[in-house]
């Protein structure tokens, strides 16, 4: 059904007078104190018992009440002077609460069946419960950092433009289970400050790319809606949010676009907050030759005014004070509705975050750590003297397709990167130049000059690797 309108109360339901009667017709009724009954259009309760009558009114005049509908809810009469009238609760007002929840739950579990967890129509955002943190689970800065991803898929900036940071701590939340249902882990950034004259350029983000999120997404009359709950035990933050409509990369793409957002103020609460955007036409648009346009979600903790635009404001936002700002449950869906969050199993999350990066090490383990778990293991099949270059013999498969043929770093077991662990000599190799084949199902070392030891022919061959194909 259509939702039905609902009406406002006013408090303690206060009392006024007929200041004239009526007749059971009269579509202006005259009060004593229009005051006492809520802005125009509205109900109200002529009498006090079972012979009541409740009337709609759609103006006020003075303290005349016009624009009525008589026997709104029961029966039009005549009523004299000095008659009780006032906003009391009615049935119309239970029922048709009651009627529009169940009309929105309706919807919801239309949207939600029409909408799939996998589809991206229901949740574009990959990782938005920051389940998966396969390169690590903090850091910690006080200067620029330009592109770093932490959380998987989540991209993080920091630019004092001139200015100086406070030192900034990004890490994985452990939530007290049962905080906010559905979730375990979230985004917490910690600052020992505000920072100090942060330039009109300065800025402080998280980020996703939603891969092919312009095509699928945006167009003419196509909304989305961001949402995601948060909370600061910094007094007055402020996050700032916002969408760039990019079409990609490769011959002459049209330029980006952004689609401009709004501000959040804080609480120590845990609050959901949402918004949404309009996206723009696609009709004259050129995309990239590359397939990689995306919709970009940026989500701002500290901004300069050159960058307050894109979230409707004209004012700086620094870090504001010492604290945390923790961030969960982040989910762009299509249309104008922010749906119900829906956690995807740990095992599909980190399927999805695998096509843009993985590891052969162990999920709880950062890359470049010394351990043998995971790592690729072979007998070598030829003698190489020390200072020669040793070419690779076997290929590596990956889990996951990756989106684009991806960049490959080889670590030794004990750590060192562009090297490998000879099992049989007890020696870590090193050269000069490691070069990897990859391709989007695995990678073969294609060879390493100059090693540093010799490897013969039986010797056991062993690396981790890393493989990132970020958008």
């Amino acid at each position: 059904m259509a939702q039905l309108p609902m009406y406002p109360g006013i408090v303690n339901s206060p009392q006024t007078e007929l200041s004239a009667a009526i007749d059971n017709v009269q579509n202006t009724v005259p009060v004593v104190d229009a005051s006492k009954v809520p802005a125009a259009p509205n109900l109200a309760t002529i009498g006090n018992d079972e012979t009541a009558e409740t009337i709609l009114y759609t103006a006020k005049s003075g303290n005349t009440l016009t624009g009525v509908t008589r026997g709104f809810q029961g029966g039009a009469k005549a009523w004299g002077t000095g008659s009780k009238i006032a906003r009391n609760f009615t049935t119309y007002d239970h029922d048709t609460s009651m009627g529009n929840i169940i009309d929105h739950e309706t919807r919801l579990a239309i949207v939600e069946g029409a909408y799939p967890l996998t589809d991206m129509a229901r949740q574009a955002i990959i990782n938005g419960n920051f389940d998966v943190w396969q390169r690590g689970t903090t850091r910690t800065d006080s200067t620029d950092v330009s592109g770093y991803f932490l959380a998987d898929r989540w991209l993080m900036q920091l630019v004092a433009n001139g200015g100086t940071l406070p030192t900034v701590t990004q890490s994985r939340l452990s939530l007290t289970p049962g905080d906010v249902p559905g979730t375990f882990y979230g985004y917490r950034i910690n600052v020992n400050g505000a920072g100090t004259a942060l330039g009109t350029s300065s800025q402080a983000y998280i980020a996703q790319k939603i891969e092919n999120g312009t095509r699928f997404l945006c167009g003419s009359g196509k909304k989305v809606t961001l949402s995601f709950w948060a909370k600061s035990d910094i007094s007055g933050k402020k996050l700032g949010v916002n969408l760039f409509q990019d079409y990609g990369l490769g011959g002459s793409p049209s330029a980006t676009e952004t689609l401009v957002g709004t501000t959040f103020s804080l609480t120590s609460t845990w609050t959901k907050y949402s918004f949404t955007f309009t996206t723009n036409t696609l009709v004259g648009k050129t995309f990239g030759t590359n397939n990689d346009d995306s919709l970009h979600l940026r989500i701002q903790s500290m901004w300069g005014t050159s960058i307050g635009s894109r979230f409707n404001t004209a004012s700086a936002e620094t870090f504001v004070g010492a604290g945390n700002i923790d961030i969960i449950q982040v989910e762009v869906c299509a249309g104008e509705v922010a749906l119900p969050f829906q956690p995807r199993s740990f095992a599909e999350e980190l399927a999805l975050c695998q096509r843009y990066f993985e590891k052969s090490y162990d999920t709880g383990t950062t890359p470049g750590n010394s351990t043998s778990n995971g790592a690729f293991s072979y007998s070598q099949g030829y003698t190489r003297g020390a200072g020669g270059t040793y070419f690779g013999e076997f290929s590596t498969p990956f889990k996951i397709p990756k989106r684009v043929v991806p960049t490959v770093n080889i670590y030794s077991t004990f750590g060192t990167v562009n090297a490998f662990y000879d099992g049989s000599t007890g020696l870590t190799v090193t050269g000069g130049v490691i070069s990897t084949l990859a391709g989007q199902n695995g990678f073969q070392i294609s060879s390493l000059t100059a090693i540093s030891s010799a490897v013969s022919a039986g010797d056991g061959i062993s690396y981790q690797w890393t493989a990132d194909a970020e958008l």
